[in-house]
């Protein structure tokens, strides 16, 4: 069989790079509908994503936890209290951070939605989530993220320094809406975790106001790329040596079906700068709608082009897991 290649759009040292960008793509709102689901699949077979957190109001059949496992894609909660999930404190995201900030929510009932979402995805998936974030980021919320802290430690003890990490939003762009995010809790979040010693990315992004077509995407990304630190001494997941893409976008030097994000030998630096990019993807279908579905369908469209693929290969990228930074 001849496999015809394309040649790269740009041209890069023959030498392997000793400092790559070390970087988390994570599909939020797993859960919400098969075609979420289906996308997060498909992304984890082209080695594109290696997380996706769960939403427990929503619904993913066995066969899909299955695949996800062999694909070692680690699901986190998205603990989710303006979504799909049912409780007497679910809001729109204004009223929440009011309710928050003038101290009206009531710790036992943040609790126990606390407690039942851990329950549904401790059932779902029949053990602890790899890590947790929030649906609109409201786990860095007042009385929530207090509250889960206290939650996760009563339940997992000892165990949660080593089982579970979590979202931090510290803004990878100089731009209003991420800082906005990071400034509703976000210092005060990742303080949390680092006294209780869970794990947090360094630096977060994705954020955009989902306006975006194909192109406007790339533009996104690769400013996204451009502003990820980089880690020395780590070299990149995809793409180590020079070669060309081949026409259906698989890893050459890697073989024609094992994407690199399982590939690469993952030997970390002790001092690893994480940045964690947000998704939210889903393949295109006419069954359900949400108020951002246009914009979840050119996410997919882009994280599954070669043009993307180009860009991780660009930038020195070195795709992780949270499981890989615990």
């Amino acid at each position: 069989m001849i496999t015809i290649k394309h040649k790269t759009a740009r041209q890069k040292s023959t030498l392997p790079s000793k400092s790559a960008r070390a970087i988390i793509i994570n599909v939020d709102d797993l859960g919400l509908s098969s075609a979420v689901n289906d996308a997060v699949i498909r992304l984890a077979e082209r080695g594109r994503v290696g997380a996706s957190s769960y939403m427990v109001g929503g619904h993913i059949t066995d066969g899909d936890i299955s695949t996800l496992t062999q694909l070692n894609v680690d699901i986190g909660l998205h603990l989710d209290f303006t979504g799909i999930f049912p409780s007497e404190l679910r809001s729109s995201l204004k009223s929440l951070v009011i309710s928050s900030y003038l101290r009206r929510l009531k710790v036992a009932q943040v609790t126990d939605i606390i407690r039942r979402q851990l329950d549904s995805f401790e059932n779902t998936f029949g053990r602890a989530p790899i890590f947790i974030d929030g649906h609109q980021h409201i786990h860095q919320f007042p009385f929530i993220r207090q509250s889960l802290i206290k939650e996760l430690s009563a339940r997992y003890g000892e165990e949660t320094r080593n089982s579970i990490s979590a979202r931090a939003t510290m803004p990878l762009v100089n731009d209003f809406k991420s800082w906005i995010i990071y400034g509703l809790g976000g210092h005060a979040w990742r303080k949390l975790c680092s006294e209780n010693h869970i794990t947090t990315n360094d630096y977060f992004g994705g954020v955009y106001g989902f306006d975006a077509g194909f192109q406007e995407l790339a533009v996104l990304w690769e400013r996204w790329l451009a502003n990820t630190p980089r880690t020395p001494y780590l070299a990149p997941a995809l793409h180590t040596l020079p070669f060309s893409i081949e026409s259906l976008g698989t890893y050459a030097q890697y073989g024609s079906t094992t994407p690199a994000i399982h590939a690469a030998p993952i030997a970390l630096p002790d001092n690893v700068t994480t940045t964690l990019i947000m998704c939210h993807p889903a393949i295109p279908a006419n069954h359900w709608q949400d108020e951002i579905k246009i914009a979840r369908e050119h996410e997919y469209e882009w994280l599954m082009s070669h043009q993307f693929e180009q860009l991780l290969y660009d930038y020195d990228v070195r795709l992780l897991r949270w499981s890989d930074i615990r």
